[in-house]
């Protein structure tokens, strides 16, 4: 009995020292994913969905203007095989006409709506751009080649998968480019078409991520995407807590607790995968963010985040004027 316990006593110590070893030191047995894609410091939700029509050319010609390290797209396929951007397949929302983008030609979609509902701020876009046009994804690539481009596949079937793929190849976007799909499933079918662009998690990896972490069991498991997106509990009770009840509320603190973990971070970061959070709108949120070391903020509002960046800068002794130029020139 004395020897049983003697061996259990033993594995038990080889495994906390491995698994120490393993979580300080993952690139012992796992490829670092180095620098596959450049800062995602700054993002623009939907091209910056809170300052111009979310997903039109207008949107991202301004986030680029204001110097934002990636935009963020969900990307969907027309009847006639064209990869437009928008977040639904169905129009209704966008255009305030009934239809489905997998059932219309290109040329036959509708205009966006001039006045759109922000889901993450619960107020309305309103704007007087005089581009609504859908956007194909070769004509986005084409106008902003170098800027890190997040692309959700959405319904994630393989012809868009695969026409996806081919459009980043024929623009040479291998190296800024994310893309991906929540469903393990669809992300698995990214990988299996193109595995030299760099993945963001599905919900299913996220939360094998978080789950092997709080088992100490991180650091034996491979892991072939290098982004993980997380939404921010404590930004979801800010904006939403006059509908949630008290016992939700209490969910969203464990939520909250659990998710923003400042030592997981740093041991993604030690293997080369970057934390991203969405989709962040107030100036508290970005501080909060901050203070959790992720590696990048999403967001409706680009001018926000680019402007408290700048503060923080000037704040600190920091020279801010490029920024503040650059947030002057949109502004005019």
């Amino acid at each position: 009995m004395e020897l049983i316990w003697m061996i259990i006593v033993a594995i038990v110590i080889v495994y906390l020292i491995v698994s120490t070893a393993l979580f300080l030191f993952p690139t012992i047995i796992h490829r670092n994913h180095g620098n596959k894609v450049g800062s995602l410091k700054i993002s623009a939700h939907r091209g910056g969905a809170g300052e111009f029509i979310e997903n039109t050319m207008p949107a991202f010609h301004h986030s680029v203007q204001l110097g934002v390290d990636m935009l963020e797209i969900d990307v969907q396929e027309t009847k006639d095989s064209v990869v437009v951007i928008s977040h639904d397949n169905d129009m209704y929302r966008s255009t305030g006409q009934k239809g489905l983008i997998s059932e219309t030609l290109f040329q036959d979609l509708p205009p966006y709506s001039n006045n759109l509902f922000l889901q993450f701020d619960r107020v309305q876009c309103t704007s007087s751009q005089s581009d609504f046009s859908f956007v194909k994804l070769d004509d986005l690539f084409e106008c902003h080649k170098e800027i890190v481009i997040h692309i959700d596949t959405k319904d994630g079937k393989p012809s868009l998968v695969n026409r996806v793929s081919e459009i980043i190849v024929k623009h040479d976007r291998l190296k800024n480019t994310v893309w991906g799909n929540m469903s393990e499933v669809k992300n698995d079918l990214c990988y299996s078409v193109n595995p030299d662009i760099t993945m963001f998690m599905s919900i299913r990896k996220v939360i094998f991520t978080y789950l092997m972490f709080y088992l100490g069991l991180i650091g034996f498991f491979p892991l072939k995407e290098s982004v993980l997106d997380i939404p921010m509990p404590s930004a979801i009770l800010k904006q939403f807590s006059d509908v949630l009840s008290g016992w939700q509320k209490m969910l969203v603190h464990i939520a909250h607790f659990l998710m923003m973990n400042r030592l997981l971070f740093w041991h993604l970061r030690r293997r080369g995968i970057k934390v991203v959070v969405f989709v962040l709108n107030k100036e508290e949120s970005f501080s909060v963010a901050e203070k959790y070391n992720v590696d990048g903020i999403m967001t409706d509002f680009p001018s926000r985040l680019i402007k408290y960046h700048s503060d923080k800068k000037d704040s600190s002794g920091s020279d801010a004027g490029e920024t503040s130029q650059i947030l002057g020139r949109v502004q005019e």
